[in-house]
């Protein structure tokens, strides 16, 4: 090569090399003076972390001073989302310690795609063993640690499940719709019961750690705190003692009519509330299930038995089950007729065991029981009493005070779910049959076995407004709510809904009548339909019972009252679906006015393991009321 042509290129190669470190300076340069801070600061961000510490929620107390939701320390797996997906041997690592599998955790993980440095909760409530094997693995486990987080406990189990609620991980979706800026993916929020309807009450306020890290993300270094704010504390009119009762009771009756009566006796629920106030005591649904095994994470065995359909533990039987009121209907169509000047207390209807007018329909105990009068046609539930009552009444004047005692409405109680139920009008049927109306239809709802349905708080809350004379309350559960401090925040007062004023005469003739229903003896003749069961209390109760008949379907029993009957404080509403009738369900209401009245019931059926050995009274006329 010729040697100039050999020195041009060394000077061409020389510029180049002085032009590339020129750049290099440059570029050192610019990062350095320009983006320097930037950078330090992701330098910084890359090994520190804020590291959340999770409010614990507000208590959940009963009236006495028992613990119905309280809060337990316990340990999570977290990962913290650097923007890089968790590599597939390592997330089968950890779904073997965690004993889920992969595509559990990646579910977890792709919900909150999309908010990179935020830990995300994988599972919580570890085990020691868990927890060990995560920290031993931590070099092989990218972005997962283990962090210590407050877990929900429901001491009381089954019992009052359905008032109480339970919780679980907020989703995706909740966040958008609770729109708290309290609230990110690793909240826990109430799902049903008070859990839910008082979130913005029990939700706490997170604080947090910031903390210099590891390259294996292992805190080594906490370089500030703020201290997480527990959320405020629900006093609740929830009796625990009662409610342990009413479980038991309703439980020991469905139990006592399936293996001694033979019958199909399935589900029910029992609401016991005060009757000055409207304060709900206790109230039990049947099946029921435990709220912890959402808080804590559930077997499939558990997952199969809470969600299965046949049988469906999460339905709220005292508020979201209508069905018809049956004979415990009676007395507002005795308030109606009384009101509207159908009938007088001492009005006479003959009653025959079939009535006069098509369809001609059945009495239900199907012989010639005289002439009654208004106290005792509840008393004996006289079915062409009422029939009669309710032609001259009018089903549109029924329906109008039967809605002011409560009926087709929902009672307004501070729990999510309640069902309005029905109340028709002659516009219904007219509706439902092109216009059509036929006279006859108001006798079946006269007697509660129309197109009327209701719940069994709507039944409480009834019983209650005829104890008061009329004076009707808003059921409710929460009493007051207080700052983890002990500041009331909220304070309930009882809430009148209704005052239906009528002349003492008309009180007197349905207390009377209800009173009645709970007197031993032959029917006809002195005797009430619940009578039998009712002998030998020491305490004067008042009650109705009731049976709907639904095609196809087993009855609905009903029995509804208020004790005592000179003095009212409590009203209690029993439903059983699968009944023989509604007498049947009273001793649940005798177990409860025994335990609450403290009266030492000798002849209580349902005594602690007397349920399923106890015979029927004697006196007990079946006929499906």
């Amino acid at each position: 090569m010729h040697p100039r042509v050999r020195e041009n290129r060394l000077v061409v190669l020389a510029l180049l090399a002085v032009a590339l470190l020129g750049l290099l300076v440059a570029r050192m340069g610019y990062l350095e003076f320009v983006q320097g801070s930037s950078l330090r600061s992701l330098g910084v961000a890359l090994r520190v972390r804020v590291m959340p510490i999770l409010a614990p929620r507000g208590l959940i107390l009963s009236s006495d001073g028992k613990r119905l939701a309280t809060n337990k320390p316990s340990f999570s797996a977290e990962f913290f989302d650097l923007g890089e997906p968790l590599p597939p041997k390592e997330l089968s690592r950890l779904a073997g310690i965690l004993k889920l599998t992969p595509q559990a955790i990646r579910t977890v993980l792709q919900d909150y795609k999309g908010q990179p440095y935020i830990p995300v909760t994988i599972k919580t409530d570890l085990t020691p063993q868990q927890i060990t094997q995560i920290d031993e693995q931590r070099p092989n486990l990218p972005g997962v640690f283990v962090q210590a987080q407050p877990l929900r406990v429901y001491p009381l189990g089954d019992i009052a499940a359905h008032v109480v609620g339970y919780v679980q991980g907020v989703t995706a979706q909740e966040l958008k719709a609770w729109r708290d800026p309290r609230l990110d993916q690793n909240s826990i929020v109430g799902q049903s019961g008070l859990e839910y309807e008082y979130q913005k009450y029990l939700q706490g306020t997170d604080g947090g750690e910031e903390v210099e890290v590891d390259s294996f993300n292992k805190p080594v270094k906490v370089l500030g705190t703020k201290a997480p704010v527990p959320g405020d504390n629900l006093h609740t009119t929830i009796s625990a003692g009662l409610e342990k009762e009413a479980n038991r009771a309703l439980v020991d009756d469905i139990t006592w009519q399936q293996q001694v009566l033979k019958q199909p006796a399935s589900s029910g629920a029992v609401i016991v509330m005060n009757v000055h106030t409207g304060a709900v005591l206790a109230m039990s649904s049947y099946p029921s299930f435990n709220p912890n095994w959402f808080a804590q994470g559930m077997t499939n065995a558990q997952a199969k038995e809470v969600f299965d359909p046949t049988t469906d533990p999460l339905l709220n039987r005292a508020i979201d089950a209508i069905q018809p009121p049956g004979s415990t209907f009676k007395m507002a169509t005795a308030i109606a007729a009384l009101a509207s000047g159908a009938i007088t207390p001492s009005t006479l209807i003959q009653g025959l065991p079939r009535y006069w007018y098509a369809p001609f329909p059945w009495n239900w105990i199907k012989v010639y029981t005289g002439w009654n009068d208004l106290a005792q046609a509840i008393g004996q539930s006289n079915d062409i009493f009422f029939y009669e009552t309710g032609r001259r009444t009018g089903i549109d004047t029924i329906a109008h005070w039967a809605s002011l005692l409560g009926f087709g409405k929902p009672t307004g109680i501070d729990l999510p779910g309640e069902a309005s139920g029905l109340m028709p009008t002659k516009a219904l049927y007219e509706k439902q049959n092109k216009g059509a109306w036929y006279p006859g239809l108001v006798y079946s709802v006269a007697i509660g076995q129309g197109e009327d349905l209701a719940t069994l708080i709507q039944l409480a809350d009834y019983g209650g407004a005829i104890a008061e004379s009329g004076v009707r309350y808003q059921p409710y559960l929460v009493q007051s709510i207080t700052t983890p401090k002990g500041k009331t925040v909220y304070q309930h007062k009882p809430v009148v809904t209704t005052r239906i004023t009528l002349p003492a005469a008309d009180w007197q003739a349905i207390h009377s009548g209800m009173e009645w229903a709970t007197k031993p003896g032959s029917i006809p003749g002195p005797g009430g339909t619940a009578g039998p069961f009712f002998q030998g209390f020491p305490l004067q109760a008042a009650g109705k019972t009731g049976t709907a008949q639904v095609s196809g379907q087993p009855s609905i029993t009903w029995f509804v009252s208020y004790a005592p009957a000179n003095n009212p404080q409590i009203a209690i509403a029993v439903q059983v679906a699968g009944g023989v009738e509604g007498a049947y369900v009273a001793p649940v209401a005798r177990d409860l006015y025994d335990y609450y009245f403290h009266l030492k019931d000798p002849g209580n059926i349902l005594a602690p393991n007397g349920s399923a050995t106890q015979s029927v009274p004697s006196g007990v006329v079946q006929g499906q009321d």
